[in-house]
């Protein structure tokens, strides 16, 4: 039997299982951290016919960190699958960016077909990600491994180091990190100086580039596009952190800016290697109509984006994924279920919740809430660490770009006691 073993729920969400071609001679098994467990959806239950829960591959994670899964707990789950006489071809899968090297290195240890650490790390460390771009012809911001012990020596000179290379303001973020997870903006020494002296993990410095946000998606397989699609971001994705509503539309194809940041984003999977499957990558538009990357993952778009995107274009974008990776044929999306969409991330600051908002727009929406009225939250630390998500949707896409514009003052809470949104 073909067992798909898949790691994490992140990106796993939108699968859809019930357009599978051979459901019945395929198996899927699940593998989750203990605290990502609370994010199996019953649906994914029902047709899961293994849930692991172990444990998390790392102590005291942040939020957008705990889904990451112990290796040696993995190894002994796909060592026994292996085992098992019903095991005739595994396949492992992850669509979580804190996964991707640990299953390329499970991949490594067992034999298994699918990318490699080698092919991996390009997309996981930051540094080594714009060393490759710039090398062929790239536009991506000048950067810097950080130093933490220049840093700690003298701080007011490592600070006129990292100035003169790079500009102020610039932003200072770990090298593997996701979802803007421990990133700061640094406007002047006084920021500098608030930065905490131990970082707990490396970092990098990099130039701060002011223009508009997109993301190009992509999944590939032999080095070439099978689908590809670009969304506008409504804010920086590091303003989540300042309470404002992180909002994307999906573009349609004929908008003029489509064709050239697919291009740009096909001349940077070039550059770091193109692993088959998806990938997601971010870039800036400036105001000298400069492009501008800004990072890329082997993986998905997170949380409602993935969501947003299979509704907007029409695709099973897990389901073609999983079919250039293992084999597994899928049944097209279904017509009737195509319908222009965007999703937001609602940001969470420090306070007691008084009252949900919902957004004053003409579209259809639904929310995904994750705080209630009389929550204690406090501030969010990265766009995983959030207080929900939503969809939007229009059969009317003017309609739908003008509810997208509409949100850039949305404050999707109320807070008493502490913040006021």
């Amino acid at each position: 039997m073909k067992t798909i073993v898949v790691i994490s729920t992140r990106g796993f969400g939108a699968f859809r299982h019930d357009l599978l071609v051979d459901a019945e001679n395929t198996r899927f098994i699940g593998i989750f951290s203990e605290f990502d467990a609370e994010n199996i959806t019953q649906g994914q239950r029902d047709y899961l016919e293994q849930v692991h829960v172990i444990p998390c591959g790392k102590a005291n994670p942040t939020p957008a960190e705990c889904s990451l899964v112990d290796f040696q707990a993995a190894c002994e789950l796909i060592e026994g699958l292996l085992r098992d006489p019903a095991t005739t071809e595994l396949s492992l899968h992850s669509f979580d960016e804190r996964n991707l090297l640990l299953a390329a290195e499970l991949r490594a240890h067992f034999g298994l077909a699918g990318p490699r650490y080698d092919a991996i790390l390009p997309f996981r460390d930051k540094c080594l990600m714009k060393e490759k771009l710039i090398a062929a012809g790239v536009r991506a911001p000048a950067f810097g491994r950080y130093d933490i012990e220049a840093a700690q020596a003298n701080p007011a000179e490592y600070f006129r180091a990292i100035t003169d290379a790079v500009g102020l303001p610039f932003i200072l973020k770990p090298v593997d990190g996701n979802s803007a997870d421990g990133v700061f903006k640094i406007s002047s020494w006084e920021d500098y100086a608030a930065v905490p002296a131990e970082l707990g993990r490396h970092y990098e410095y990099e130039e701060f580039i002011l223009g508009t946000m997109y993301s190009v998606n992509f999944v590939s397989k032999d080095r070439r596009a099978v689908f590809g699609g670009v969304t506008e971001y409504l804010v920086n994705s590091t303003e989540v952190q300042n309470g404002r509503v992180n909002v994307d539309i999906n573009l349609i194809d004929a908008d003029p800016r489509v064709a050239r940041m697919l291009a740009f984003g096909e001349s940077a999977l070039a550059a770091l290697g193109w692993p088959d499957g998806a990938s997601h990558l971010e870039l800036f538009l400036t105001a000298e109509d400069e492009l501008v990357f800004l990072e890329v993952a082997a993986r998905f778009k997170g949380l409602a984006g993935l969501a947003a995107m299979q509704q907007h274009y029409g695709v099973a974008l897990v389901n073609l994924a999983l079919e250039l990776e293992a084999g597994l044929k899928s049944h097209p999306y279904p017509v009737d279920q195509q319908v222009y969409c965007f999703d937001g991330v609602m940001p969470k600051k420090q306070g007691i919740v008084d009252t949900l908002v919902e957004p004053a727009i003409e579209s259809e929406f639904s929310m995904a809430w994750k705080v209630r009225p009389g929550d204690v939250i406090g501030q969010g630390s990265s766009l995983s660490d959030n207080a929900g998500t939503f969809l939007v949707w229009n059969t009317d896409y003017e309609a739908l770009y003008r509810d997208f514009e509409r949100l850039a003052d949305y404050q999707p809470i109320t807070y008493t006691h502490g913040s006021n949104a």
